[in-house]
């Protein structure tokens, strides 16, 4: 309650200084959309409201796509630049998984979704891993694009009146495209990937796990491609080949640390296409030494793969408020 009457005042205010055109949108503004996103999803309903974690980042959406153009038509210094490209790793970490997990953009919000990934240039080599993110700027502008093209596969997929899911065929726009970014993957995956600067040392084996991360996210991008867009079937080489290379991943990664907790997201995409028992458990295991850390989406999201195993359906119809991230 206390945090309730805490925010009261804030919703508003966002809401204003974003209606205002002439109003230059502070880093403070947007530390607190994104901030606001975060706590939604790891503690729903805190604010004493019930607000999905989708309204905040769409809000956040907006206030980042303003604060962007801010920043290309002003001079307001390097250190406000240096503080904008955190609050931008750790906003397009939101957005990006928050959009593969089915949180669905608004029709003002999705038109700027890629430029504003692929506009914004932080000074940072794009290969390298971001430490927020965990992953190089470059996955995270690929899987933007994937989120954006299974959104709308997903609409035709899944829609009323449409054929079955299983019957349910790419149009060939859809299947060039995404042909386009399985070589897009696999390119940024060839690359080395340095750790970013901000990171002055760190131990070799903290650093072979972010370089599995990395790597993790990336095989989980071509699992979403193969399996949303080009519809192919979980038994295909093409969806366990990377969900193979994800769990080889997983296995490299010490149980209880922080990249275990980073991990959520390929691990369920892994585990909701694995059709090994051997591969489940592993995943499930990995799940809860997670989940025993509280927050309420990892917990949500393991139900949600659970509920995969038993019903035999895909998890995206089976969506409702879960975040995997």
């Amino acid at each position: 309650m206390r945090i309730a009457l805490w925010v009261q005042d804030i919703f508003p205010v966002l809401r204003q200084a974003l209606g205002d055109r002439e109003q230059i949108i502070s880093n403070t503004s947007l530390a607190t959309a994104v901030m606001l996103a975060s706590l939604e999803i790891i503690s729903p309903t805190a604010f004493g409201y019930d607000i999905p974690w989708q309204r905040h980042l769409n809000l956040a959406r907006d206030l980042m796509w303003r604060r962007l153009a801010d920043l290309r038509r002003t001079a307001l210094g390097l250190e406000e630049d240096r503080i904008c490209a955190f609050l931008w790793s750790w906003f397009a970490y939101l957005d990006v998984l928050g959009s593969l997990s089915g949180g669905m953009p608004d029709e003002s919000s999705s038109r700027f979704r890629l430029l504003e990934y692929i506009t914004h240039d932080t000074g940072d080599d794009m290969y390298e891993i971001d430490c927020i993110m965990g992953f190089t700027t470059r996955c995270v502008q690929i899987l933007a694009q994937i989120a954006e093209l299974a959104r709308v596969c997903d609409e035709q997929r899944l829609g009323l009146g449409g054929p079955p899911p299983s019957a349910w065929t790419p149009g060939p726009v859809f299947v060039q495209r995404a042909h386009q970014l399985e070589q897009e993957l696999m390119d940024s995956m060839s690359q080395p990937s340095p750790l970013c600067k901000h990171i002055q040392s760190v131990e070799g084996k903290d650093r072979q796990e972010m370089v599995l991360m990395n790597e993790a996210f990336h095989w989980a991008g071509l699992v979403h491609l193969r399996r949303r867009v080009l519809g192919k079937p979980p038994g295909h080489e093409g969806v366990q080949g990377p969900v193979k290379r994800i769990v080889a991943c997983l296995e490299c990664i010490r149980p209880g640390g922080s990249a275990e907790t980073g991990f959520l997201f390929p691990m369920f995409t892994a585990g909701c296409n694995a059709l090994d028992e051997g591969q489940r458990g592993k995943i499930l295991e990995r799940f809860k030494s997670v989940e025993s850390n509280g927050m309420t989406q990892v917990h949500k999201a393991r139900e949600l793969m659970e509920h995969v195993w038993v019903s035999g359906q895909a998890w995206e119809p089976l969506l409702c408020t879960e975040f995997v991230g």
